[in-house]
């Protein structure tokens, strides 16, 4: 009992070691990407090492499988994130010009106004496609549309190249990423294991085993009362085999005598 308990436990601290050497090299990858998560799953490594279930646990919780998977993962090139940047700058450019063109636009035409008070009936739209005669403006309306209309047609172009990157391109880094994911959750699966394992007592280690051994005896004596049952079953249906060909005999020759007995003038059959 004590070698299987003392097999156990080296087995218990080798499954330890082994997942966290795993564990270590999953950190160092991250050192350079994301220095807060590696220094995480480190901690982790060394809670592992000594077996603290509690600390593991916490860890575990703390570290999102798949973000951790995305962020080995993904490697976007600087260039696809000025783009990705840009696109979500623009996104409020043609409002902001929009709005300072009005600004102005709205200056322009009081200042104007004041000046030729007959100019009040001429719509507002004309006197500022006319820039204001007399007044001017930094931008006047067709201008204004133009430019808003060139911000929201590169707006599309950049959210259509991104977008078809993502979908069309990225196809197998996502799958690489759902890869990465399963095996992250895996070993930390086999860390909560392996602590898990190693919290249960002497006195309780050897009460588990007493009643390992003493259910593996059972299992025995229980297979070895069946196989007997068995045999002994094989020796009765043997008997009936025996007597079932008996009693065929003994109903032939039974059946012979009446055919006899029924027809008189047929000769008996001779005996040897």
């Amino acid at each position: 009992m004590k070698a299987t308990r003392a097999a156990a436990t080296t087995s218990i601290v080798d499954e330890r070691a082994r997942v966290a050497w795993e564990l270590s090299q999953l950190a160092s990858e991250l050192e350079h990407r994301d220095a807060a998560v590696a220094e995480l799953i480190g901690r982790l490594v060394e809670a592992v090492r000594q077996g603290k279930q509690e600390e593991v646990r916490g860890y575990v919780e703390a570290i999102e499988p798949r973000a951790l998977a995305e962020l080995l993962v993904n490697t976007r090139s600087a260039f696809w994130g000025v783009i990705d940047v840009a696109r979500n700058v623009l996104v409020f450019a043609p409002i902001a010009v929009t709005w300072f063109g009005l600004s102005t636009a709205a200056a322009a035409y009081a200042t104007l106004i004041g000046l030729k008070p007959d100019l009040v009936n001429q719509p507002f739209l004309l006197l500022w496609q006319q820039n204001f005669p007399g007044v001017g403006a930094p931008l006047n309306f067709s201008t204004l549309a133009i430019i808003d209309a060139s911000l929201i047609g590169l707006l599309i172009v950049l959210s259509l190249i991104i977008h078809t990157r993502s979908e069309i391109g990225d196809v197998s880094t996502r799958t690489r990423a759902l890869l990465r994911e399963s095996q992250i959750r895996a070993l930390l699966g086999h860390a909560m294991a392996a602590t898990t394992s190693v919290e249960i007592g002497s006195a309780t280690a050897d009460a588990i085993l007493d009643q390992m051994v003493a259910e593996e005896r059972r299992i025995y004596e229980r297979a070895m009362e069946r196989e007997q049952q068995l045999f002994d079953l094989e020796g009765a249906v043997g008997e009936i085999r025996r007597a079932a060909t008996e009693l065929a005999r003994a109903a032939e020759a039974l059946n012979g005598q009446h055919a006899a007995e029924a027809d008189p003038a047929q000769p008996a059959p001779s005996r040897s």
